[in-house]
């Protein structure tokens, strides 16, 4: 007897499985939350590979876009860290120790790639897995890229970049060590007044450049554009 095989997002369309070309379009700082799967609070960060080749309609309004596949780990460059090893399997070439710690991890964005996805399938449905990544084989070239950039520093908080999330990312950022300090550290502002010193001395106004919004307070080095990621 065959028992059929369900899942919560049955109809939720996933990147196929086999060996594609792929380009990086989102890097995502998550920033420090508590570590679900092996405890702790550790500081993670996240790829969105775009595949070019393999394009589906997910919004009738949109029409064609290209499936996409992500992963996410800790942001640790140490000599055995999961997050170096996939750089070094991305660039195909090892780095010193020196080298780990000074690379930017920035950098890597609209970088193309060649990409080994297999499917993980849960009682929450079925999930694309990042399986190895690796630099693209001479000879072959990846199509322009589709979706635009986007990235996000934790530490360089970006209010139009972060509108662009998808809400289930942009509330486990929230959940974050730093975007925690950075709401707490932010400058509160009290409005001035002064007691009269005599009757009918009128009170001081309060200075309309004090209710700045904070996004006017914490600026960002990236610079972004609205993405058309299938989320």
């Amino acid at each position: 007897m065959k028992a059929s095989v369900t899942s919560g997002n049955a109809k939720k369309k996933v990147a196929p499985q086999g060996a594609h070309i792929g380009r990086c379009y989102q890097i995502i700082d998550l920033g420090t939350t508590e570590d679900k799967k092996f405890g702790g609070r550790k500081r993670k960060v996240q790829f969105l590979f775009e595949l070019p080749n393999e394009l589906e309609v997910f919004d009738e309004t949109k029409g064609a876009q290209p499936y996409y596949v992500r992963t996410s780990m800790t942001l640790s460059m140490s000599e055995k860290a999961n997050l170096r090893k996939f750089i070094e399997s991305w660039i195909g070439q090892t780095m010193t120790d020196k080298e780990a710690s000074n690379f930017e991890i920035m950098d890597l964005l609209s970088l193309p790639a060649m990409l080994n996805i297999s499917h993980r399938v849960t009682d929450a449905g079925t999930f694309a897995n990042i399986m190895s990544i690796s630099p693209l084989p001479k000879g072959i070239t990846c199509p322009p890229q589709i979706n635009l950039s986007l990235a996000y520093d934790t530490h360089e908080h970006n209010q139009d970049v972060f509108s662009q999330l998808p809400e289930f990312v942009r509330e486990q950022i929230m959940e974050s060590d730093e975007y925690k300090s950075r709401l707490n550290s932010a400058p509160k502002y009290e409005p001035s007044v002064s007691m009269p010193s005599r009757p009918g001395h009128q009170h001081s106004q309060i200075d309309a450049s004090l209710t700045q919004d904070l996004d006017d307070i914490f600026g960002s080095s990236f610079t972004t554009s609205t993405s058309k990621s299938p989320f």
